[in-house]
């Protein structure tokens, strides 16, 4: 499954506990449009945030600095461009489909744990190696 851009863009920024959390919300139907949080709801970009602390302050700011500058600081705090969470935000209030980005979020998830995956290839030793180079073996008259 190819990942959209903006999807990339954004998502892939999410540390995995993060993105763990947010694929669960949204296939349980937990997640808010039109607001970074609403009663203990999170929007799937607030989900991203580092800590609670930065999901108090998109919430004010949303409130009342408005949609860009929230995405602006939304941007700032996961790294990723502001026009790009702008974009997505108002495509996620206009009701951009819950299982469509569960999809796309679910392929990038299998993305990491294939390179996950391939870089423990990587980094195993191979068996042979962590054998000794010569075998010993104790025989009564190898111990005279």
């Amino acid at each position: 499954m190819t990942i959209h851009s903006n999807v990339r863009d954004i998502f892939a920024r999410f540390q995995n506990l993060n993105l763990l959390v947010l694929l669960h919300d949204l296939r349980s139907g937990e997640t808010t449009r039109r607001g970074w949080s609403f009663g203990g709801l999170l929007c799937p970009v607030a989900h991203g945030m580092p800590a609670g602390r930065q999901v108090c302050v998109l919430s004010a700011m949303g409130q009342t600095a408005g949609l860009e500058r929230s995405c602006d600081y939304a941007a700032h705090e996961l790294g990723a461009s502001s026009a790009d969470v702008v974009h997505f935000v108002s495509e996620w209030d206009d009701n951009l489909d819950n299982d469509w980005l569960l999809d796309q979020l679910e392929a990038l998830w299998r993305e990491r744990l294939e390179d996950a995956e391939a870089v423990e290839q990587l980094l195993r030793p191979e068996i042979a190696l962590c054998q000794p180079a010569i075998a010993f073996s104790a025989s009564p008259q190898s111990l005279r």
